[in-house]
């Protein structure tokens, strides 16, 4: 009976990893358990805007490059306000695009509104506490006057 890879190994073997979304981290962006992701080995270093899927402490976690150093990346999740240093060896793969509601193709290398939209999170990042709190806000009111149900 074979051993089931992990998502290193898959990379390293096939070049591509797809799968459904688990985790709030890179809410607005990405909606758990709804969309589809399709992540590829990088060829070269990541860049600033990059969503990275990484490894820390044998869990994978997929967040947006922040900023770029000679010998670690600050990287930081859209719905987090904890910035992470992760080093190269750490990174498995990069964010190329994704299936949104299992529907709707948006390609990050090409969406010009995806790429306005990763310009303006990062730049927000000195608000993400207000901005996560009122989004939280917003939420817990469509939740309870509107019955709006989020998974």
């Amino acid at each position: 009976m074979d051993e089931e890879k992990s998502i290193r190994q898959i990379l390293d073997e096939y070049g591509k990893y797809t799968s459904l979304t688990s985790g709030t981290s890179m809410w607005p962006l990405l909606h758990h358990h709804r969309d589809n992701i399709i992540v590829v080995k990088p060829e070269e270093r990541l860049k600033k805007y990059d969503v990275a899927l990484y490894e820390k402490n044998s869990q994978y976690i997929m967040h947006r490059v922040c900023e770029v150093h000679d010998d670690h990346y600050i990287i930081i999740g859209d719905n987090l306000k904890t910035r992470e240093y992760v080093t190269d060896d750490m990174i498995c793969g990069k964010l190329i695009g994704f299936y949104k509601n299992g529907k709707r193709y948006i390609d990050l290398e090409t969406n010009k509104l995806y790429k306005f939209y990763s310009r303006v999170w990062v730049a927000l990042y000195p608000v993400r506490g207000v901005q996560i709190f009122f989004g939280r806000a917003v939420r817990f009111i469509e939740r309870k006057l509107f019955k709006v149900e989020y998974n």
